[in-house]
């Protein structure tokens, strides 16, 4: 009987010839979440997801999916639905065509939900795939990921070529399959606040390494926007640890951390300064694009990379 102990992953690096993308790599990632893998272009998002499902070798460390390794036991993989950035299937096959051989490739396929994903998305289903367009092959590719029914899914930016009205579907289908056939998904992203309320754990890359790991709510209880005035909000923030801030004229809006207690908020209050929970594209850009010291473009603002949120896997 398979059991469902996530994926296990340890000492994990990856080399290109003499360039390591991926360096000593430890995470844990329990099964049937929905995980957000953030970061800049190259941190290592790809690569990490090539690796779990053994489309790639690692150069060091070890990779378990349910307390097997991917690379010594091929019925693993049937347990995975990678879906790439650009995901090419076979230039002459048709959407029809596709349907039928994919339950060869995935056991748990639903033709059913193929049905209803294909008619959402309008996909014509006797044309070539190779006269699709960009958000045709996309809306595919989702189909294709979502009627898998895999236990562990991978959709690596699954939404190039889409508009934001198909980016809506996919949104409400994932939720809606998740919910009928719980699993877990690993997800690679840019349109991190569109796409945050999918999210249940955040996985953030920086330079082919973990910067942070944590559920979406411990972030959301963890970090905050402090806008205001900026002497008053240099008072407010006096204790806390400052991730980043811009400026603007005499306004200033600093991105912290830490416990705020009452008398922080009636200090706030008294200076009118705001206090909201900080939003994940904000903590993206402090943890994981900009180099330490950098400035976020186009403002005064400094970001500065920080260890893993307290309580945190990292």
């Amino acid at each position: 009987m398979t059991t469902n102990d996530g994926i296990t992953i340890t000492g994990l690096s990856k080399s290109f010839g003499r360039n390591e993308v991926l360096h000593n790599i430890d995470l844990e990632l329990p099964a049937g979440r929905v995980y957000g893998l953030l970061g800049a272009n190259g941190a290592g998002k790809t690569t990490l997801m090539s690796l779990i499902c053994n489309h790639i070798f690692p150069s060091s460390g070890r990779i378990l999916i349910d307390g097997q390794s991917p690379a010594e036991n091929a019925a693993v993989l049937e347990r995975t639905c990678f879906i790439h950035e650009d995901q090419r299937w076979h230039d002459d096959f048709t959407l029809d065509m596709l349907m039928r051989v994919a339950p060869s490739f995935f056991s748990e396929w639903s033709a059913v939900t193929a049905e209803h994903l294909a008619a959402k998305f309008r996909l014509p289903r006797r044309t070539r795939l190779k006269k699709l367009s960009r958000g045709q092959r996309s809306a595919l590719a989702i189909t294709i990921s979502l009627a898998s029914r895999a236990p562990y899914t991978f959709l690596d930016e699954p939404y190039l070529g889409l508009d934001p009205s198909a980016r809506s579907i996919f949104y409400t289908e994932l939720m809606n399959e998740i919910t009928e056939a719980p699993r877990t998904v690993i997800m690679s992203t840019h349109l991190i606040d569109e796409a945050s309320s999918l999210m249940e754990d955040v996985v953030l890359m920086r330079d082919g390494r973990i910067e942070m790991h944590a559920d979406v709510d411990t972030i959301a209880s963890e970090a905050y926007t402090v806008r205001g005035l900026a002497d008053d909000v240099t008072q407010v923030v006096a204790g806390l640890e400052m991730l980043s801030s811009q400026s603007m004229g005499r306004i200033e809006s600093a991105l912290v951390r830490g416990d705020l207690n009452g008398d922080t908020h009636a200090l706030a209050e008294e200076l009118h300064v705001s206090i909201e929970p900080a939003g994940l594209q904000e903590l993206v850009a402090a943890f994981g694009i900009l180099d330490a010291g950098d400035s976020i473009p186009g403002t005064s603002g400094s970001a500065t990379a920080q260890p893993a949120l307290k309580g945190v896997q990292s």
